[in-house]
């Protein structure tokens, strides 16, 4: 899950948080949330309703997709095919 604050929307860091996270393995959601903090969050609230849908957007898809692949990882470690996580089997 990628989430940036920013003055600006923060693309550019959330390619960066993606590159980093590919770089060490992770998995991302093909897409992120950025928000401006003056613009769509004003003391501790949401106020831009695109910005609440965008999120519960995002935790659904963290929570679903989460699930699909912590279960399939449990499957390829127990199992013996070849694949990523075969080099954490013990």
């Amino acid at each position: 899950m990628t989430l940036v604050a920013s003055h600006e929307k923060g693309l550019t860091a959330l390619d960066q948080l993606r590159t980093v996270a590919r770089q060490c393995y992770a998995w991302t959601l093909p897409y992120g949330v950025s928000f401006v903090e003056k613009g769509d969050v004003r003391e501790g609230q949401i106020v831009n309703p695109k910005l609440a849908e965008r999120l519960t957007m995002l935790v659904r898809d963290t929570r679903v997709y989460g699930a699909l692949l912590a279960g399939q990882r449990a499957i390829d470690l127990a199992g013996g095919e070849s694949g990523f996580l075969a080099r954490l089997r013990h």
